[in-house]
């Protein structure tokens, strides 16, 4: 039994639990409404405050939003739900010239030089890789827990990575939760030049050749509007991502091979 029942039954005579609970829910979200300034972001404050689990990051990636950890507290997460949205509308995505020449330069450099790209193959070591601080900075807000819950998902066959290597070492890598046609990315890493970008290409390519609607990824004025990310309204954002979950779509086992 939680607080709140505890509560009543304390205090309250028992033909009046009921209603008393109700009204005491009723003022208690009205409450949370008006702190967190709206129904939705009473929605997401309240997904904030729970234990992340497979169950909740599901929650949270069906109404379009993604987690946060607080890097002064990883255990507490922020959902985010910006507007406007970045998005890559996968059907409409093509190799620009600037990837497709590093592309076609790696097909001619010594094979000892080339990039090998795997679907899966090391999840765990992928993620572990995007935790890691970079640069100047001393924290990462992918924390242990937000670790433990994305093998989860992966072991469920709903997260995904795509690996780069070079003589067999992992150089590079995307990671992402696949929910229907709705493609999420999470994070990226590289430790040489190219390598995350060559892997997110084919990532891409993968998802436009299984059908799906939708991907979202961080600001379409960062890199990534290299691959046609562009800014929507939430409203629309809303809009399309009904759509793109609703779909049929499977994510399949096949790496794609890319044409240039």
């Amino acid at each position: 039994m939680g607080f709140l029942p505890k509560a009543v039954s304390a205090i309250v005579p028992t033909r009046f639990k009921g209603p008393a609970k109700r009204l005491l829910q009723q003022l208690l979200h009205s409450g949370l409404v008006k702190v967190s300034g709206g129904q939705e972001d009473a929605l997401l404050w309240s997904h904030a405050q729970a234990k992340l689990t497979p169950y909740i990051m599901i929650q949270g990636f069906l109404q379009g939003t993604f987690p946060m950890p607080q890097v002064d507290n990883n255990k507490i997460f922020m959902w985010y739900d910006p507007d406007p949205r970045a998005v890559i509308h996968v059907a409409d995505f093509k190799i620009r010239n600037d990837l497709l020449r590093c592309l076609k330069k790696d097909r001619l450099q010594e094979l000892d030089k080339r990039f090998e790209i795997k679907m899966n193959a090391d999840f765990e070591q992928t993620i572990i890789n995007c935790s890691k601080p970079r640069g100047k900075k001393t924290s990462t807000w992918i924390s242990t827990e937000y670790i433990k819950v994305m093998l989860e998902l992966h072991k469920m066959g709903i997260a995904h990575s795509f690996e780069t290597y070079q003589n067999g070492e992992l150089v590079g890598g995307v990671l992402g939760v696949a929910l229907n046609g709705y493609f999420i990315t999470l994070s990226l890493f590289r430790t040489i030049d190219n390598a995350s970008k060559v892997a997110f290409c084919y990532l891409l390519t993968k998802l436009k050749e299984d059908g799906f609607k939708l991907h979202i990824t961080g600001d379409a004025n960062s890199w990534f509007a290299q691959f046609g990310a562009v800014n929507v309204t939430k409203s629309d954002f809303r809009h399309e991502l009904i759509s793109a979950i609703t779909a049929p779509v499977i994510f399949t086992s096949r790496v794609p091979e890319l044409v240039l």
